[in-house]
């Protein structure tokens, strides 16, 4: 089978490319990648003979500036490529990409990859932006900008020919959104590289991994522990990431520096592989609060290095974790205040049981073995559904 794949930034080595650069590595069907903009030495090992960039990197600013634009442009750029002469259409989407269908009547299959769809849009999240996103002078053109959006996403989803989703959650998003018939849906989890993940003595800190952004709600969590380090004053926050908001950034700085917590909180960016692993396998316990995230890896790794895991739910991995014994499950709470008050007792619930708990962690080594998440899985099952979806619309 010949798939064109369509992601719409190769430019980083983030979750949904790595999902694109482990299937196209692995899949026994012949991918060509079209894409807006590709950085090859920002991401992965790709073969530049199967790219196909529609944007220099030079150009990469104005592109982030005018994503809609460079969408509309790249209607009309996709036919130069020959599309038709593909099997298949894959779009990896995290709620952007769909929209080259919007104005386009392609003569082959179309199929989606949904790491989610586009979260700003969808109902829970909206009043989660307003609230604590999208205020003041931002309101307005966010609810222009919604509505012009759905309008383009529905228009794009009613060529879409099968859906395919992360987890259960994301699947859930679409269908609450009428964009596509439940019958057309499927899900498949992605993979995960669990293998080199271990268990050392533990130190006295906690681990959060996660990209340095609002959604991941690092402020919460250290409202939470400058109230927790009142009480308990030994312990320390490692917060793992990657930047992906300076400005969010620099007001986690300023809170860690209100809250005089200089001394107990520590911030780390671009680590190795084995570093990473490392601070893994010698925290204390393992934290994961993002917002209402749709799968998410880092649950996995906490529980592939044994560490008891404080995680919230409705999330992605909460379908896969939710009977493991070695977790404390907070539920969802939209305003702050609740927020930080369920992360301080899960904290403190952690260090008052503290010897009990880090043998349930340790069980979680064997509770992820259950399930098989590998690439090679997820590239199998991702290989033979397109074979299916392909079949089923021929016949």
């Amino acid at each position: 089978m010949k798939i064109l794949l369509f992601h719409p930034w190769l430019k980083s080595k983030g979750g949904a490319e790595r999902v694109v650069y482990e299937y196209y590595k692995r899949s026994k069907h012949k991918i060509k990648i079209l894409t807006w903009n590709y950085i090859k030495e920002k991401t992965y090992d790709f073969k530049e003979e199967d790219i196909i960039s529609l944007y220099d990197k030079k150009y990469e600013r104005i592109f982030r500036g005018y994503l809609i634009r460079g969408g509309f442009s790249l209607l009309n750029l996709l036919i130069k490529y020959e599309i038709d002469n593909f099997d298949l259409l894959l779009i990896s989407t995290g709620g952007i990409a769909e929209l080259i269908l919007t104005n386009q009547n392609f003569n082959i299959s179309k199929v989606t990859y949904n790491h989610t769809i586009l979260r700003a849009a969808y109902k829970y999240d909206i009043y989660w932006n307003i609230k604590y996103r999208f205020r003041k002078y931002y309101y307005l053109p966010y609810k222009v900008a919604l509505n012009v959006y759905n309008y383009l996403e529905r228009k794009a989803w009613k060529k879409i020919d099968f859906a395919i989703f992360n987890s259960e959650l994301s699947k859930k998003r679409a269908l609450d959104k009428n964009l596509i018939d439940k019958e057309k849906t499927d899900v498949i989890y992605p993979g995960a590289d669990l293998s080199n993940f271990y268990n050392d003595n533990p130190e006295d800190y906690f681990l959060y991994v996660a990209r340095i952004g609002l959604s991941k709600r690092q402020d919460i969590l250290i409202k939470a522990f400058a109230k927790f380090i009142k009480k308990y004053s030994e312990y320390k926050l490692y917060l793992v990431g990657n930047v992906e908001n300076k400005k969010y950034y620099l007001k986690i700085l300023k809170l860690i520096k209100h809250y005089n917590l200089q001394n107990n909180i520590k911030l780390y960016s671009n680590l190795s592989d084995e570093k990473l692993r490392e601070l893994y396998a010698k925290s204390l316990a393992c934290i994961y609060i993002p917002y209402m995230e749709d799968f998410g890896i880092v649950p996995l790794e906490s529980l592939a290095a044994g560490k008891y895991l404080i995680n919230v739910y409705p999330s992605g991995s909460y379908e896969l974790l939710k009977n493991a014994h070695g977790i404390y499950w907070i539920k969802e709470r939209f305003y702050e205040e609740p927020m930080i008050n369920e992360i301080y007792n899960s904290l403190e619930y952690f260090v008052k049981n503290k010897d009990e708990l880090i043998e349930k962690g340790k069980e979680n080594i064997e509770f992820v073995k259950k399930y098989d998440l590998s690439w090679e899985r997820f590239t199998k099952e991702l290989d033979n559904k397109l074979k299916d979806i392909l079949e089923n619309i021929n016949n």
